[in-house]
Protein backbone atom coordinates (compact mmCIF):
# COMPACT_ATOMS: atom_id res chain seq x y z
CA UNK A 1 0.00 0.00 0.00
CA UNK A 2 1.48 3.35 -1.00
CA UNK A 3 1.65 6.40 1.24
CA UNK A 4 -0.98 8.15 -0.87
CA UNK A 5 -3.39 5.23 -0.50
CA UNK A 6 -2.72 5.03 3.23
CA UNK A 7 -3.37 8.76 3.66
CA UNK A 8 -6.70 8.55 1.81
CA UNK A 9 -7.80 5.49 3.78
CA UNK A 10 -6.89 7.04 7.14
CA UNK A 11 -8.02 10.60 6.30
CA UNK A 12 -11.31 10.71 8.27
CA UNK A 13 -10.35 7.88 10.60
CA UNK A 14 -7.65 9.92 12.31
CA UNK A 15 -10.01 12.86 12.90
CA UNK A 16 -12.71 10.55 14.26
CA UNK A 17 -10.29 8.83 16.62
CA UNK A 18 -8.94 12.16 17.93
CA UNK A 19 -12.49 13.39 18.65
CA UNK A 20 -13.28 10.06 20.34
CA UNK A 21 -10.22 10.19 22.58
CA UNK A 22 -10.87 13.81 23.52
CA UNK A 23 -14.52 13.23 24.29
CA UNK A 24 -14.09 10.03 26.30
CA UNK A 25 -11.15 11.39 28.30
CA UNK A 26 -12.94 14.63 29.23
CA UNK A 27 -16.34 13.25 30.30
CA UNK A 28 -15.80 13.71 34.03
CA UNK A 29 -13.57 16.75 33.75
CA UNK A 30 -14.67 20.35 33.65
CA UNK A 31 -12.72 21.43 30.59
CA UNK A 32 -13.24 24.73 28.79
CA UNK A 33 -14.59 22.93 25.71
CA UNK A 34 -18.18 21.87 25.26
CA UNK A 35 -17.36 18.27 24.33
CA UNK A 36 -20.98 17.15 24.09
CA UNK A 37 -21.62 19.88 21.53
CA UNK A 38 -18.51 18.94 19.56
CA UNK A 39 -19.54 15.28 19.67
CA UNK A 40 -23.06 16.05 18.45
CA UNK A 41 -21.87 18.29 15.61
CA UNK A 42 -19.28 15.70 14.62
CA UNK A 43 -21.80 12.87 14.61
CA UNK A 44 -24.41 14.74 12.58
CA UNK A 45 -22.40 16.98 10.24
CA UNK A 46 -18.63 16.44 10.21
CA UNK A 47 -18.42 12.64 10.00
CA UNK A 48 -20.82 12.36 7.03
CA UNK A 49 -19.00 15.17 5.25
CA UNK A 50 -15.62 13.53 5.82
CA UNK A 51 -16.90 10.17 4.61
CA UNK A 52 -18.46 11.80 1.52
CA UNK A 53 -15.14 13.46 0.70
CA UNK A 54 -13.33 10.19 1.29
CA UNK A 55 -15.66 8.36 -1.12
CA UNK A 56 -15.10 11.07 -3.73
CA UNK A 57 -11.32 10.95 -3.37
CA UNK A 58 -11.34 7.15 -3.41
CA UNK A 59 -13.17 7.16 -6.73
CA UNK A 60 -10.94 9.82 -8.27
CA UNK A 61 -7.75 8.00 -7.27
CA UNK A 62 -9.22 4.53 -7.93
CA UNK A 63 -8.74 3.19 -4.41
CA UNK A 64 -10.73 0.25 -3.03
CA UNK A 65 -13.91 1.77 -1.62
CA UNK A 66 -14.53 -1.13 0.75
CA UNK A 67 -11.23 -0.65 2.56
CA UNK A 68 -11.48 3.11 2.91
CA UNK A 69 -15.16 3.24 3.93
CA UNK A 70 -14.75 0.21 6.16
CA UNK A 71 -12.04 1.90 8.21
CA UNK A 72 -14.05 5.10 8.55
CA UNK A 73 -17.30 3.43 9.49
CA UNK A 74 -15.52 1.17 11.98
CA UNK A 75 -13.95 4.20 13.67
CA UNK A 76 -17.33 5.96 13.86
CA UNK A 77 -18.80 2.86 15.47
CA UNK A 78 -16.04 3.02 18.11
CA UNK A 79 -16.91 6.69 18.60
CA UNK A 80 -20.56 5.84 19.21
CA UNK A 81 -19.67 3.05 21.62
CA UNK A 82 -17.61 5.56 23.59
CA UNK A 83 -20.41 8.12 23.32
CA UNK A 84 -23.30 5.97 24.52
CA UNK A 85 -22.05 2.99 26.48
CA UNK A 86 -25.57 1.88 27.45
CA UNK A 87 -27.63 1.82 24.26
CA UNK A 88 -25.63 1.82 21.04
CA UNK A 89 -27.32 -0.79 18.86
CA UNK A 90 -29.90 1.55 17.38
CA UNK A 91 -27.42 4.36 16.90
CA UNK A 92 -24.80 2.15 15.31
CA UNK A 93 -27.33 0.73 12.86
CA UNK A 94 -28.84 4.12 11.97
CA UNK A 95 -25.60 6.06 11.59
CA UNK A 96 -23.78 3.13 9.99
CA UNK A 97 -26.34 3.05 7.17
CA UNK A 98 -26.26 6.83 6.89
CA UNK A 99 -22.47 7.01 6.67
CA UNK A 100 -22.35 4.15 4.18
CA UNK A 101 -24.85 5.99 1.96
CA UNK A 102 -22.76 9.19 2.16
CA UNK A 103 -19.63 7.26 1.18
CA UNK A 104 -21.36 5.55 -1.73
CA UNK A 105 -22.80 8.85 -2.98
CA UNK A 106 -19.31 10.38 -2.85
CA UNK A 107 -17.91 7.40 -4.72
CA UNK A 108 -20.60 7.63 -7.40
CA UNK A 109 -19.95 11.36 -7.84
CA UNK A 110 -16.24 10.58 -8.24
CA UNK A 111 -17.00 7.90 -10.83
CA UNK A 112 -19.16 10.36 -12.78
CA UNK A 113 -16.30 12.90 -12.72
CA UNK A 114 -13.89 10.21 -13.98
CA UNK A 115 -16.29 9.30 -16.81
CA UNK A 116 -16.67 12.96 -17.78
CA UNK A 117 -12.88 13.40 -17.84
CA UNK A 118 -12.37 10.30 -19.99
CA UNK A 119 -15.20 11.34 -22.32
CA UNK A 120 -13.68 14.80 -22.67
CA UNK A 121 -10.23 13.32 -23.44
CA UNK A 122 -11.75 10.93 -25.96
CA UNK A 123 -13.59 13.80 -27.63
CA UNK A 124 -10.37 15.88 -27.83
CA UNK A 125 -8.52 12.98 -29.48
CA UNK A 126 -11.16 12.62 -32.19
Amino acid sequence: MTKKTMAIVLFPTLYILVITILSVSSFGLNVGLDMKGIMAVSLVALFPLLILIQGLISALTRINIGLSLGMSILSTMLFMIGLHANDTRGLIYYYGKRYLMFGIVGYIIGQVINKMKSFKKKKELD
